[in-house]
């Protein structure tokens, strides 16, 4: 009896182990490789999806609409996150109809895909879907496409056309950066807004041209385009955003139109063939270092009613010769002027409260300066450089002169006269 006990519990624990085994090797059915492609499945659904495979997909791969597994047909619907990730020897791709989904990074680092039509019945393009794809030269987007993510095209660097269909409203961030050879793109009618780095070192770009209904421009959405030699802001845009046109050194022009109400911190920080520019009045503010290192500017117009000028906003602009300053201007940021060195004359309006240190530092022509105002100006030691304090003429009024020849900072200057 004892033993006929223990054989039936040893036989319960058989079947038990099993059903186990069996459980097991369902879930791995679950995954099925058919003429060298991975699928998850999905037979309720009558569906599959292309996934990751236990080696690399190589040469042209064609994806079936649909594939049969226990005598049960599944449409090929999507393909998975990071499915042909870093898949090097990958060369073309040829997608069914029936994909309706593609997931984010699906084609991170193919770099030696060189062209992709995507399906008409896909809508949306996930993150980073071809990001470093460096061979990647053409792209067909389906008619349907609605949006995209973050950094679909990032990085491919061969792709030198493309043609956004009518339905995309808004380019997402890092949408191009890094497409080093792109030249042309055809942007639809309905952009509302241009993300953040989106044609960031785009450098082959010569010119860009933006739908007029577009309303916001993210930051540095152009950093970098080193070949563009033109841009205007569309009437509909009020903030020229931070790093915008950084480092755009063939930039000879910018329009700015009278709609932007400010100018924010590196907006066109290092444009060095800039020779001119109109900053219309309506502009209120304006960032730090935003005209930082424009070696070639010559003129600049700034706005009637501008209060401040932020720190380093002309900062080793060295081929500035004249600067009128706005009469409300109450205030000159710390090296806002530093190294202007053709710079000779300076009139200070009367509004001006104060001046930062290295404000004018580095002029080395600077040999004029006209104060405005009865009161002297709130200065710092180093505002001037020793040449300007030492061989230029600090020009007062006449009611003035006593004010400034006994302040501790301006009196500095050697020669102070009344005009």
């Amino acid at each position: 009896m004892r033993h006929m006990k223990f054989f039936l519990l040893l036989t319960a624990m058989v079947i038990v182990s099993h059903a186990v085994a069996i459980d097991i090797k369902f879930l791995k059915k679950e995954r099925v490789v058919i003429d060298g492609i991975t699928y998850q499945v999905n037979k309720k659904k009558h569906s599959a999806t292309v996934v990751k495979g236990q080696e690399d997909y190589t040469g042209d791969v064609v994806i079936p609409e649909k594939i049969d597994k226990d005598s049960t047909t599944l449409y090929v619907e999507a393909i998975a996150n990071e499915a042909f990730e870093d898949c090097v020897a990958l060369t073309s791709v040829d997608i069914p109809r029936t994909v309706t989904a593609i997931g984010s990074q699906a084609f991170k680092g193919c770099s030696s895909l060189t062209h992709i039509s995507l399906p008409q019945g896909l809508t949306e393009l996930s993150s980073e879907t071809f990001r470093d794809c460096t061979s990647l030269a053409e792209v067909t987007l389906p008619d349907g496409l609605r949006s995209m993510e973050d950094g679909v095209f990032t990085g491919c660097k061969s792709l030198e056309t493309i043609t956004l269909p009518s339905g995309i409203d808004k380019l997402p961030a890092s949408l191009f950066e890094g497409c080093s050879n792109l030249t042309y793109v055809s942007l639809p009618a309905g952009i509302r807004r241009i993300g953040e780095k989106a044609f960031s070192e785009c450098s082959s770009m010569e010119t860009i041209n933006l739908p007029v209904g577009v309303k916001y421009i993210d930051d540095e959405a152009f950093m970098g385009c080193v070949s563009l030699t033109y841009f205007s802001l569309p009437a509909s845009v009020s903030v020229m955003s931070d790093g915008l046109l950084r480092d755009c050194a063939s930039l000879r022009r910018i329009n700015i139109s009278n709609s932007v109400k400010e100018i924010e911190s590196n907006a066109m920080r290092g444009c060095t063939s800039l020779d001119s520019l109109h900053l219309p009045n309506s502009v209120k503010e304006i960032g730090s270092s935003a005209l930082e290192g424009c070696s070639s500017l010559r003129v600049i117009q700034l706005p009637a009613g501008l209060k401040e000028i932020p720190s380093g906003m002309l900062r080793e602009c060295s081929s500035l010769q004249s600067l009128t300053l706005p009469l409300p201007l109450k205030t000159i940021g710390n090296g806002a002027m530093q190294g202007c060195a053709t710079l000779e004359s300076i009139t200070l309006p009367a509004a001006l409260k104060s001046i930062g240190s290295n404000a004018f530092d580095r002029c080395a022509n600077l040999m004029s300066v006209h104060a405005s105002s009865v009161i002297p100006v709130k200065i710092s030691s180093n505002t001037f450089s020793k040449s300007t304090e030492k061989e230029g003429t600090l020009y007062v009024r006449q009611s003035a002169y006593n004010a400034y020849t006994q302040d501790k900072q301006w009196r500095r200057f050697l020669n102070i006269v009344k005009e």
